[in-house]
């Protein structure tokens, strides 16, 4: 499974197969937090990161 984070309208987004779920992360906060989110809520996933 791949999960992609991005920011978008000032706050973190996963974007799962074709599903964009908001984190409850401000897009100022650290990338880490959201990382170690996304590896708690969907372990064994992949993580990408996209601008």
């Amino acid at each position: 499974m791949n999960v992609i984070i991005q920011k978008l309208n000032g706050l973190w987004h996963l974007i799962v197969g074709s599903s964009r779920i908001r984190t409850p992360f401000l897009a100022t906060q650290d990338r880490a937090l959201v990382v170690t989110y996304a590896r708690r809520v969907y372990p064994g996933a992949k993580i990408f990161q996209r601008d």
